[in-house]
């Protein structure tokens, strides 16, 4: 008997509040990027001179992520990264460097609680959902370029800047590991989910308080396109 009216009950609850989990890719985009900079140190004929010209277009990336969806409310969990690319050069006393090609790099992991606001009906879509919501994300970035990584790339005294590719790739590398930029925050996101034939979709926009992450910045935005499955 009582096996029956569990069963009776279970039946009666509402199936939305079962939890809907789900996984997939992203793309997107990072609205903000690196702007011109001039970076000088020394004194005299020692002074050196770094300047870095302001990104042509914003950088772009992807990742992935999985979401548990409970009472209409989502816990999503995700990683995604961006690059863009810019161009440098530096002069002394002694050498000057045509503008070269540099790239820029980001890597972020995210915790986000979001919640629907309201259905709409949007013509040739099954369903969509207007949401929000917030979270915590952590975020790992490369310096831009500077006297300091002049300096780790040729040698201090900058006299020449003849090294063979392989040991330039070497001493980035160990540059890079010394002085990765590391920050973290929260961050506020607004969003639309819905259908594309049998794809879970989300289109969300979301504003990240990391300091320098973009140098001289307190936050930076990212509008990211997601696609996947949901069961």
């Amino acid at each position: 008997m009582k096996k029956t009216l569990f069963f009776c009950c279970f039946g009666l609850i509402p199936s939305y509040i079962f939890a809907l989990a789900g996984f997939g890719i992203q793309v997107g985009s990072d609205l903000s990027k690196l702007g011109a900079y001039t970076h000088s140190e020394g004194e005299g004929i020692a002074t050196v001179t770094v300047n870095s010209y302001e990104m042509e277009s914003n950088p772009i990336g992807g990742g992935a992520y999985a979401f548990v969806d409970l009472f209409g409310i989502a816990l999503e969990a995700e990683g995604d990264f961006s690059f863009g690319e810019y161009n440098f050069d530096f002069g002394n006393e002694f050498t000057t460097l045509e503008p070269i090609p540099f790239g820029w790099a980001r890597a972020s992991y995210a915790i986000t609680l979001k919640k629907n606001i309201v259905d709409i009906s949007i013509p040739f879509l099954a369903k969509a959902a207007l949401n929000a919501g917030g979270g915590y994300g952590a975020h790992v970035s490369t310096p831009r370029a500077n006297v300091g990584m002049v300096r780790a790339l040729f040698g201090d005294d900058l006299a020449s800047v003849e090294l063979s590719e392989d040991e330039l790739k070497d001493n980035l590398v160990d540059y890079f590991e010394d002085n990765m930029i590391e920050t973290s925050g929260l961050h506020l996101q607004a969003g639309l989910r819905f259908k594309v034939l049998m794809l879970d979709s989300h289109l969300n926009a979301r504003y990240n308080i990391a300091e320098d992450v973009y140098e001289d910045k307190s936050g930076f935005l990212q509008l990211m396109f997601k696609m996947g499955f949901a069961f």
